[in-house]
């Protein structure tokens, strides 16, 4: 059986739900070591066509910043346990929000927000915004945005993907716009793909 591409699985959950589209369960065990992600982490900014698959997705999102206690901590630590860290979805099919409790995806516009994040062509790409109202300190969501960031490096590495964190964002006025970030911080974006050969 083939992978299911996001953009199939998009489709197919707007005829049940507008808004949401509930993420397969991530897998919590086994693939590469944490020593051989490390050993073979690097930046990728050239990208295959493929697609991020669903799942695929479901374990970076996860292992970026999901709930992994029954008490709703996450994967990724935060100053004074905020969890201010919001982590945005941008694909050919719209944008979402990973609602990290019911590890899920909430549309946020239809819009293909891909090319306002950055210049390299990829499936999707994740934007990383802090959100004031939880977390006042700018300094502590910088340094919280950093473990997710590289919480995002070694989920990509362990699953075949590659990935590049970049502060330069091309359009930062229509991400602020398009996302309604109102006084949120918006941190960074990573282009989520396949490495190119």
């Amino acid at each position: 059986m083939k992978p299911v591409t996001l953009s199939i699985l998009c489709l197919l959950s707007a005829a049940l739900s507008a808004a949401d589209l509930a993420l397969p369960a991530p897998r919590k065990s086994g693939g590469m070591t944490l020593a051989e992600a490390l050993n073979t982490r690097h930046t990728v900014r050239r990208f295959a066509e493929r697609q991020v698959t669903l799942p695929e997705l479901s374990a970076v999102l996860w292992m970026a910043n999901g709930v992994n206690r029954p008490d709703g901590k996450r994967t990724a630590p935060s100053a004074r346990n905020r969890q201010e860290i919001m982590i945005y979805v941008t694909t050919a099919d719209g944008t979402y929000l990973y609602d990290a409790p019911a590890h899920a995806l909430k549309e946020v516009t239809k819009t293909d927000l891909r090319a306002a994040a950055g210049g390299f062509p990829a499936p999707c790409y994740l934007i990383l915004v802090a959100d004031t109202r939880k977390q006042t300190q700018r300094d502590f969501a910088l340094i919280d945005s950093g473990y997710v960031s590289q919480n995002i490096y070694l989920a990509a590495r362990s699953l075949g993907l590659g990935t590049c964190a970049m502060a330069r964002i091309a359009d930062r006025d229509t991400l602020r716009r398009e996302l309604a970030l109102g006084e949120n911080l918006l941190l960074l974006v990573h282009p989520l793909g396949t490495p190119a050969k």
